[in-house]
């Protein structure tokens, strides 16, 4: 591409690399020019537009400027225009040991579609230092606050005086910039005035390179409060990183606007919020990426707190890099946007390296032979070159490469087979454009692997096994440089304990009956390999109980809760060491104050002593008294009282299964005359054994010093009497539930599994491990019947770590807590799960949110242990649309539809009666005209027509005329032929909360919510 010439006498000018340049530099010993170009191969600015008061990005390196001929720090160093008016500038870095300068310039206008000089002097000895930050960025030029976010982390116009919170300098963007890990941030105060308030215009920027989606990049405002009153207009501007990854600013209310590109992680990416006139817009790397409208939208008060990498104060959850944070009181335009882009980037299309002296364009060497993993560097020679662009083509990068470089190190990338490609330097000179072409030719030279898995055919999902990976390389032996192989793993078709140790992969237990597919991938760098291997599992009919262990010491409390092993026992132990010498000791239980038995012992050499005692599950209050007796002499050291045996369960999940509301207050419930029957032990809000042993309430008062002692919400409550009253079988529910949680802030760490350190909202850890800690110091790790779980609210979007929609990781987090579970509470023996409301708390209402509710509906698949039940049926005065939480009577319902298949599992009820929520098992089209679907599912259903009202096509409603129920299949037949691929049944948008148009089992339980199921065709 030619580009615009430049007159002749211009061009010799700028060649003269020591020229004698205008007033007033001419004392300086070097002088260079420096080309900005806004013609089509730079910035490529419109012919007419106009950019005023621009700081400009210089980056100087050491292969066109002589580090050592400048004053130290640069203090020597000036700008000015072609005609020698003075430029202000700032250095915001100056490393001569490695060669780097970045240097910024504010030029009073720049045209589009031209290209105008920039001169640069250095070589005066005892010259005074002039970078000035506040001279570049400056109020006369829209800017309210510039920080670069280096070592200084300053305002350079003072409005702010940041404080660090714990973030570190590293590499950035632009010199060095912030490093952000979670918890970590930057709070710029929590008053600060003078910036852009009211419906005034603003800009709001910074770089940001993310590890993580779902963090706030840069915040300024005031929550709830506006300038304008109680108006419900924009009272804050925070740009933030969605979840699955996107850009956007949202202010609380009309103003904010929602950009259409992805940034992807470990990526540099530039954001900026801008608002005008009512206009909203969002720049993303320069360009409008998306924009709303909504006259007198925003009402900022004039005093704000402001945060880098968080909001309001803090909720730092920003993890990665931030440089460069810029908020302007203008709405920025187009063109500026572009080019604080295009100059900033890399490889950055504005200005050029210093014009070197000389015409020669040339690049050694001509071609090159490179081995795949190795480097080859080529040098350039470009006298007079206004621009450079180094090019690269497949397999490597397509694209620029680099920019403004004198030399190039081309890092072969691997490749299968030996490949050619090319390298170009592409130069911008004043009479237009010169490219070379340099052959290289990339030479095939590591080895891939190849992976084979080898695993038995069958197991019995008990006993544990080994799963092998043996890898060869394709092309023969390693060679010097071959990468080690990694080999990952991965397990799908059901749950399992497991443990990875490089090319073996243990089973160690199964909680699935089936097929298990076991797939290696094994990769050194180059193309990956995979192999999968398939298992058959059949678990036992039973499972014996693995008994626990007391400690040495271990003695009952007052209060305490037993639970009864699969003998229909508890076991109490009462261990210890005397402390004075006897000739026994005895242990005497009593069962409603009647002496029941008595257990003696003599104690050991030391001392020592461990006793244990049954207790027989029921409406028992149970006492024991400990005691020596010495010759023949009977003496009473302690006794312990109000001991009770029964059933232990555990209920996790989010606020649904925490379930304090529809109140707590003003009053404690009163107590009943179950009450002392049903247990719990420690705090469910702190995940603390604070408060020991007592009689489970259904909440506390929200405030009080005991809140969240032995809570085990409202459902719990209900579930337990019910139990209690009908089965005359004390009760023990931990409930560790914490509300507003998604699943992966409920995993346990490998490496602690009692870990409770950090905050609840940040640590994946702490509820699991409070939960454990407690249950722990309860006894009941190996008692526990059933857990229960009810959760999924916080997941219908997204934010989890994986950067992608929450359902898509639902299942995977689950089974990893289950596989938890079951290791830490090896007794366990049915899960009890709940699928959630559509559109939760209005969290969902998306096909992400249906998508989250067909991860719960299918989550039994992989289990041969879990009873799943449907919430869409409650009725209760709280159901409607996007409802949230339960009031009582819907909250009773959730207990009272699971509580039949509790009793089957638990009590004897019939096992016969299917009692669960109905569970679409297949959907086919009937007819090879597909004008008709057949839905089967996993019980005997019935239809009406109104039913039809929430089945979809391909998340369209179905055009369905007619319908019938045969034994366990749904039959609906279709207006026309469809060429549908999917059917679903409630979508969390559309559906009203109402009961009457749902489909039921015949046993009067409301179907499960099911999307995008294929339809299979007809055969």
């Amino acid at each position: 591409m030619l580009s615009r010439s430049l007159p002749l006498a211009l061009l010799v000018s700028t060649l003269i690399a020591e020229s004698a340049s205008a007033q007033p530099y001419r004392e300086w010993q070097h002088h260079g020019s420096i080309w900005l170009l806004t013609t089509p191969e730079g910035a490529d600015l419109p012919t007419g537009s106009i950019v005023r008061d621009f700081p400009v990005l210089l980056r100087l390196n050491r292969e066109f400027f002589d580090f050592s001929k400048v004053a130290p720090e640069g203090a020597d160093l000036r700008f000015s225009t072609a005609s020698g008016r003075p430029l202000a500038f700032q250095i915001e870095q100056w490393d001569p040991a490695n060669g780097r300068g970045t240097v910024w310039v504010r030029v009073p206008e720049i045209a589009g579609n031209a290209r105008q000089e920039v001169q640069i002097h250095w070589g005066k000895a005892g010259a005074a230092p002039e970078s000035n930050g506040s001279a570049v960025f400056s109020a006369d030029n829209g800017f309210v606050s510039v920080l670069h976010m280096d070592e200084a982390l300053k305002d350079e116009l003072g409005v702010i005086t940041p404080k660090d919170q714990g973030t570190t300098p590293g590499p950035g963007m632009i010199g060095l910039a912030r490093r952000f890990a979670k918890g970590e941030g930057i709070s710029g105060g929590d008053h600060v005035n003078g910036y852009p308030h009211g419906d005034n215009p603003f800009t709001a920027e910074a770089w940001f390179r993310s590890d993580s989606a779902d963090a706030y990049v840069l915040y300024y405002g005031r929550y709830a409060t506006r300038l304008n009153g109680n108006t419900g207009v924009g009272n804050e501007v925070g740009i933030s990183i969605g979840s699955p990854p996107s850009l956007g600013w949202a202010s609380d209310g009309p103003g904010g606007a929602r950009g259409a590109t992805i940034p992807r992680m470990g990526q540099w990416f530039h954001v900026a919020a801008s608002y005008e006139n009512g206009m909203s817009r969002i720049f993303v790397n320069g360009k409008l990426d998306g924009e709303s409208k909504h006259n007198a939208a925003m009402s900022v008060v004039k005093d704000v707190c402001m945060d880098i990498g968080g909001m309001r104060n803090g909720n730092y959850r920003f993890t990665g890099d931030i440089d460069e944070v810029r908020i302007s009181n203008v709405a920025r335009s187009n063109d500026w946007m572009k080019l604080a882009f295009e100059n900033q980037k890399d490889n950055q299309t504005l200005a050029g390296p210093i014009v070197q002296p000389g015409n020669e364009f040339a690049v050694a060497p001509a071609q090159a032979l490179v081995e795949e993993g190795s480097s080859v560097t080529f040098n350039a020679k470009a006298g007079g070159a206004l621009k450079l662009y180094w090019l690269t083509e497949a397999p490597l990068e397509v694209g620029v490469a680099a920019a403004d470089q004198f030399s190039f190190t081309l890092k072969a990338p691997r490749v299968t087979a030996t490949t050619s490609t090319v390298l170009r330097l592409r130069a911008v000179f004043a009479e237009g454009e010169k490219t070379i072409t340099i052959p290289v030719t990339i030479r095939e030279h590591i080895p891939e692997p190849t992976v084979k898995v080898s695993a038995p055919p069958t197991w019995n999902g008990r006993d544990s096994i080994t799963v092998k990976a043996s890898v060869s390389l394709r092309e023969g032996p390693p060679v010097e440089g071959t990468p080690p192989t990694r080999i990952t793993w991965s397990v799908a078709g059901g749950a399992v304990l497991k443990a990875v140790a490089g090319d073996t992969l243990t089973l160690n237990r199964s909680q699935y009956t089936g097929k298990l597919r076991i797939t290696a991938t094994a990769g050194n760098g180059g193309d990956e390999s995979h192999d999968t291997a398939e298992i058959i599992v059949t678990e036992p009919a039973t499972d014996p109980w693995v008994e626990r262990t007391p400690a040495a010491d271990e003695q009952p409390e007052d209060n305490q809760f037993y639970a009864r092993d699969d003998r229909g026992e508890g076991t109490l132990h009462y261990n210890g060491k005397l402390d004075q010498p006897a000739n026994s000791v005895f242990l005497k239980l009593y069962a409603d104050d009647k002496l029941l038995t008595t257990v003696t012992q003599k104690p050991a050499d030391d001392g020592r002593y461990a006793l244990t005692t049954k207790l027989k599950p029921g409406l028992i209050k149970y006492h024991v008294e400990f005691g020596t007796i010495s010759d023949g002499r009977e003496t009473v050291l302690r006794t312990v009282s109000n001991l009770i045996c029964g059933d232990a369960y555990i209920i996790d999940g989010q606020s649904n299964a925490e379930a304090t509301g529809p109140n707590n207050g003003p009053a404690l419930d009163p107590e009943t005359p179950l009450s002392s029957w049903i247990r719990s032990y420690g705090n469910q809000h702190e995940g603390s054994v604070r408060g020991g042993w007592t009689n489970a309430v259904r909440t506390r008062i929200w405030g009080q010093p005991d809140y969240g002692s032995a809570q085990i919400g409202t459902w719990g409550m209900v579930l337990a009497r019910n139990l209690v009253e009908k089965h005359r079988i004390p009760v023990c529910i931990i409930n560790s539930a914490y509300g507003g949680t998604p699943i992966y802030l409920h995993q346990r760490n490998p490496d602690n599994h009692f870990d409770t350190s950090g905050e609840f909202y940040q640590s994946p850890y702490k509820i699991y491990g409070g939960l454990l800690t407690r249950v722990t110091a309860a006894r009941l790790t190996h008692a526990i019947r059933g857990i229960f779980w009810h959760q999924g609210e916080n997941d219908q979007g997204s934010g989890a770590p994986t950067g992608d929609y929450n359902w898509k990781s639902y299942q995977q987090y689950f089974v990893d807590m289950a596989a938890a579970w079951k290791e830490d509470f090896p007794n366990v023996r049915h899960y009890y799960i709940y699928q959630i409301w559509p559109s939760g708390c209005s969290m969902g209402g998306t096909p992400a949110g249906d998508m989250l509710l067909e991860s719960q509906r299918t989550l039994p698949d992989l289990f041969s242990n879990m009873r799943i039940m449907s919430t869409l049926g409650i009725i209760s005065k709280s159901s409607g649309r996007g409802l949230c939480h339960f009031d009582e009577a819907g909250y009773a319902q959730i207990a009272d539809l699971m509580q039949p298949v509790v009793e089957q599992d638990n009590y004897g009820l019939d096992r016969t009666r299917i009692l669960t929520a109905p569970n679409l098992r297949r959907a086919y089209f009937t007819t090879a005209k597909n004008d008709e679907v057949a839905l089967e599912f996993d019980q005997p259903m019935i239809w009406k027509d109104e039913f039809k009202a929430w089945l979809e096509l391909d998340r369209t409603a179905a055009p369905i005329t007619s319908g019938k129920a045969t034994d366990n299949t749904i039959t609906v037949q279709l207006s026309a032929p469809v060429s549908a691929k999917s059917i679903g049944y409630i979508n969390g948008a559309h559906w009203d909360g109402m009961p009457d148009k749902l489909l039921y089992g015949t046993n009067g339980i409301a179907a499960l919510a099911f999307s995008a199921v294929n339809i299979e065709s007809a055969k």
